[in-house]
């Protein structure tokens, strides 16, 4: 019997400690399928479905094939992943979402559910974050589960910028762990892992805000003159740092022919956060007059954080967020240094559109405000806190009205919701304070429903519309056998931009990476100069009417059309794209494929030379004996004799190595950027080796190496010390108290 109830007592302690941040998961999964009432692609919307989830898609399948793809070659200018950074190479955890990316058979789906994994992740690491600074349970809980849902996080992250939401998702579990690491209560292994895993994932904005958590934390042990804290911290740092420099070293060096070159700073205030709009944080309906995506406004409320941060303010206990201040220094130098980065300038070399880091503005705030809610609801002075919080209630109904004059419906309808709720939840922290955070969490829902019915989707981002069933992708262009080129450019709204119109004959972006098509359009984030502006075409793949005859055009160094430099074999044009019916009739040595009202589709009559390779021309005097590639990797090998130049239909990338019999020959970039190498003369016969070595993996992968083991080894230590004098650390343990000493009770 007594065995029975102490089991009964540890597993009801063990419930009570669980249950709250097992419940931030659930409601943030249920949160999370909001939006899929009305859009059920939400997740597969813009840049997602452009390249993210087909990268993502891309990378698993090599995977599985055994391949570690650092450089595809058959993607084009999206084919340099290793530099491509943003596609998350280096990190674990994606690539095993990739791998279950490319398992899944519907790749919408499959977006959806790594993406609601990180929302779930952001969550729970913002519960912990409030937590460790001293907020109770349900107040965190209640807190923890408004970020993923904030309106720059949901329209614009979620929706479309994937890698953003993911890299930040880290940046709460970073925080908390550094600081108990601080104070010699967790194990280094853990900051150290998820600061690599913020870095791993590509994002640059990941990348700073790993660096700004280490460095606010160390400002604030330094504040306390906790130097054994610092030493942890600097050491857990560097660990971090050094993971960084496999990640984006590649893309610092491919600047020679990316569009990435460019370190300047400036200002053009385009999506620069406003910071009167960061004091609308509660507004479900302000949608400022800004420029956003396309050439459009804004058009969702981008600013928006929870429902009930200010309408609370005056019944909220801000005394015990001013309680113990010191250590909470961290806070607010996070806080304060991401606003400033928030409102300008717009772009610092790698880093534009501040607004994009409005999540990191209000990761602190939510801190702020669980403490204080910590402490319980005001209930003195009613009739003046009511007035308040009516007042704050109006103030936002008329800004959100003086943008938006013509949404008076919705921003009244938001201020009556907003009222009831609030009044709600009052009423609740005067009679039945234990339901107060089911009652916020539930006017969660709510605002969330009603906003996703006023906002079911970003309409600034492009809506693609995209087929993404992998089976019915790969059987409806099955017939593009070879590198394919489409000239086409699909603007936001277009109304023949569905799977029974225009997507029966082409596709944008990467997505004709889940269809097995070898594009020459693919979305890359980095470009490739040469080919990108030779044949007019944008990063996302997106081509100017110029290309067509661009494409067909004689080469003047090799006398030969680009398109066959390119071993092109299918060319989709759009349907009145190019203008003076230029791409009506197939050029010579071309016939028409396929013709309907979206578009028509040119095929090369006869077979390219050397079907097994990429060779496209050699000069005269080479004599190409044999061309053989391997399967979707740089590697190939050419036997020729004689001597001369060769080209061939893949792109110079930095890093991309050719041997003649074993010894080094340079590569050059011939037109459009692709291989070209002078061959020496060899009567015999000789064999023209390529490879590609990525630049930075020399020293960046023993520093990633590095990284992984001065983790390890601070852990070790920090184990084996507290090992040898546990009394000793369990007095110094550092100054951070237990959370119940940090707030104070009514």
């Amino acid at each position: 019997m007594f065995g029975l109830d102490l089991g009964a007592v540890v597993f009801s302690r063990g419930f009570r400690t669980v249950r709250a941040p097992f419940a931030v998961c659930v409601v943030t999964t249920v949160l999370a399928l909001f939006p899929l009432i009305h859009i059920q692609t939400f997740y597969f919307w813009d840049d997602s479905a452009a390249v993210f989830v087909p990268g993502w898609y891309h990378i698993g399948t090599e995977l599985l094939a055994g391949r570690f793809p650092a450089l595809s070659p058959d993607m084009w200018p999206g084919g340099n992943i290793a530099a491509e950074a943003q596609l998350s190479l280096w990190n674990p955890i994606m690539l095993a979402n990739h791998v279950l990316v490319a398992l899944m058979p519907d790749v919408a789906v499959a977006a959806t559910v790594v993406k609601i994994e990180f929302m779930v992740l952001m969550a729970l690491g913002v519960y912990l974050l409030c937590r460790e600074y001293g907020a109770r349970q349900w107040p965190s809980a209640t807190v923890a589960v408004l970020l993923p849902f904030a309106g720059f996080t949901l329209y614009f992250d979620a929706s479309a910028w994937a890698i953003s939401m993911i890299s930040f998702a880290w940046i709460p579990h970073l925080w908390w762990a550094a600081r108990k690491c601080a104070d010699g209560r967790l194990n280094p292994v853990v900051p150290v892992f998820f600061g690599i895993m913020a870095m791993t994932c590509g994002s640059p904005y990941g990348a700073l805000g790993a660096a700004a958590v280490v460095a606010s934390v160390l400002f604030e042990r330094a504040v306390q003159r906790s130097w054994s804290s610092c030493v942890r911290l600097l050491l857990i740092g560097v660990a971090i740092a050094m993971s960084a420099v496999v990640v984006y070293v590649p893309l610092v060096l491919a600047g020679e022919v990316s569009f990435r070159g460019d370190r300047s700073i400036t200002n053009t205030g385009f999506m620069v956060a406003a910071l009167g709009d960061l004091l609308n944080l509660s507004s479900p309906t302000y949608t400022p007059n800004e420029a956003s995506i396309n050439g459009l406004r804004l058009m969702v409320p981008y600013a928006f954080l929870g429902w009930f941060v200010l309408p609370l303010l005056p019944w909220l206990r801000w005394s015990a967020v001013r309680a113990n201040l010191r250590a909470r220094l961290a806070l607010f130098a996070f806080c304060v240094g991401y606003a400033l980065f928030a409102t300008g300038p717009g772009q610092v070399w790698l880093f534009r559109w501040p607004m994009r880091v409005v999540d990191y503005v209000y990761l602190p705030v939510c801190v702020f405000v669980a403490l204080a809610l910590s402490a319980g609801l005001r209930a003195d002075r009613v009739r003046r806190r009511a007035f308040g919080t009516a007042v704050l209630i109006g103030i936002q109904a008329v800004l959100a009205f003086s943008a938006t004059p013509e949404q008076a419906g919705r921003h009244a309808a938001a201020a009556v919701i907003l009222a009831g709720l609030s009044a709600s939840a009052v009423f609740v922290a005067l009679h039945r304070e234990r339901l107060l955070p089911v009652v916020l969490t539930l006017g969660t829902a709510v605002v969330l429903f009603a906003q996703l019915t006023w906002y079911p989707i970003n309409a600034s981002f492009t809506a693609y519309r995209l087929p993404h069933n992998v089976q019915q992708l790969r059987d409806r262009f099955a017939g593009y056998e070879g590198n394919t080129f489409t000239v086409s450019h699909v603007s936001p709204g277009d109304p023949h931009t569905h799977p029974d119109g225009l997507w029966r004959d082409m596709l944008v972006g990467s997505m004709y990476e889940v269809a097995g098509v070898t594009s020459l359009n693919s979305y890359t984030g980095m470009g490739y100069a040469p080919l990108n502006n030779g044949l007019c075409m944008h990063p996302s793949g997106a081509t100017c009417p110029e290309a067509f005859h661009r494409l067909f055009a004689v080469d003047p160094e090799t006398g030969v059309p680009v398109a066959d430099l390119l071993r092109v074999q299918n060319v989709v044009v759009r349907n009145g794209f190019v203008p003076n019916g230029e791409a009506d009739e197939p050029p010579a040595g071309w016939q028409v494929l396929s013709r309907d009202e979206h578009a028509t589709v040119f095929r090369r009559a006869a077979p390219l030379p050397w079907p097994q390779g990429r060779v496209s021309w050699t000069s005269p005097g080479l004599e190409v004996l044999d061309d053989r590639r391997q399967p979707r990797r740089p590697d190939e090998e050419i036997h020729y004799r004689g001597e001369g130049t060769v080209t061939l239909a893949a792109l110079a990338w930095p890093g991309v190595t050719a041997s003649v019999d074993g010894k080094d020959v340079p590569v050059r970039r011939g037109p459009m950027g692709i291989i070209t190498v002078d061959l020496p003369k060899s009567s015999d016969g000789a064999t023209l080796r390529l490879g590609f070595s990525p630049p930075g993996f020399s020293y960046g992968i023993p520093l990633l190496a590095g990284a992984v083991l001065l983790g390890l080894l601070h852990g070790l230590a920090y184990r084996m010390k507290r090992r040898r004098r546990p009394d000793e650390l369990a007095s110094t343990t550092g100054p951070a108290p237990a959370p119940r000493d940090l707030v104070t009770t009514r």
